[in-house]
């Protein structure tokens, strides 16, 4: 048996195996999210690609193992991009189980900058995004929830495909577009990132979608860190101590956009 272990920041422990002589990937304890969203969701999802279900044994899941890892400037450069996330933002599918609920918490928060242990002026910026941040999950859209580049990858004959859908759920595109933004970003990101988006997809205004990304971004920061900590991330330090270099002058960058 070939197993290779391939999670990162999940719960689930994600690896490559061979069954009746294929490979596939083998989620084991995966969320019930995601095990209905492969028997149901997926095949209603139209214009996005997804694995394959190939077998659900319990809580242990295999699906269709997507061979070509792909880096964010890749990820970027491929042409239906955004048209896939388009197509599940503009979705009149409606979950028929429970999807993920996306929620900025007053604990997260406490418990991020407890660990980060940054400067006052930041953490007050901070709050005040948290503060702003109802907007992006009020938001009714269909969103995959975790786009980061190590969720994609191709197919053989070239098809881009998104493969962890464990945190699908509701809220704002932009939850879905910040994590395609290098590091923390600027605002001429944002907007590079928005036009590309809004070609397919025009449903909220450039202004309101800069907001949500800015906020959708701030919130990701806080998700991470206390990811990071929580299952002791061997590499956790390195990212933490970016962040703490990063963040204060990243705020004063985009205080007047919000």
């Amino acid at each position: 048996m070939l197993a290779k272990d391939l999670s990162k920041m999940g719960n689930a422990r994600v690896s490559v195996e061979v069954l009746d002589g294929i490979n596939c990937v083998l989620k084991q304890d995966a969320s019930e999210v995601e095990i209905h969203f492969y028997q149901t969701a997926a095949q209603n999802l139209k214009g996005v690609n997804s694995p394959a279900l190939v077998k659900l044994d319990g809580n242990n899941l295999f699906i269709e193992h997507i061979p070509n890892r792909i880096s964010l400037q890749e990820l970027r450069a491929q042409p239906d991009l955004f048209v896939q996330l388009a197509s599940l933002h503009r979705s009149e599918y409606f979950p028929s189980f429970p999807v993920k609920k996306h929620e900025w918490t007053d604990d997260a928060t406490d418990e991020a900058l407890r660990i980060l242990n940054l400067p006052n002026s930041a953490e007050s910026s901070i709050k005040r995004v948290q503060s702003l941040s109802s907007c992006i999950f009020e938001c009714k859209t269909l969103i995959s929830g975790d786009t980061n580049d190590g969720n994609w990858g191709t197919r053989d004959n070239g098809e881009l495909v998104l493969f962890d859908w464990e945190r699908f759920g509701h809220g704002s595109p932009a939850i879905d577009l910040a994590p395609l933004v290098t590091g923390l970003g600027t605002i001429s990101d944002y907007k590079l990132i928005i036009g590309e988006y809004t070609r397919h997809n025009a449903l909220l205004p450039d202004a309101e979608l800069l907001r949500h990304l800015i906020i959708a971004k701030c919130w990701i920061i806080i998700e991470v860190v206390n990811i990071l900590v929580s299952r002791n991330n061997p590499e956790q330090k390195k990212y933490l101590d970016w962040y703490k270099t990063t963040i204060p002058r990243w705020l004063a960058s985009v205080k007047e956009s919000l």
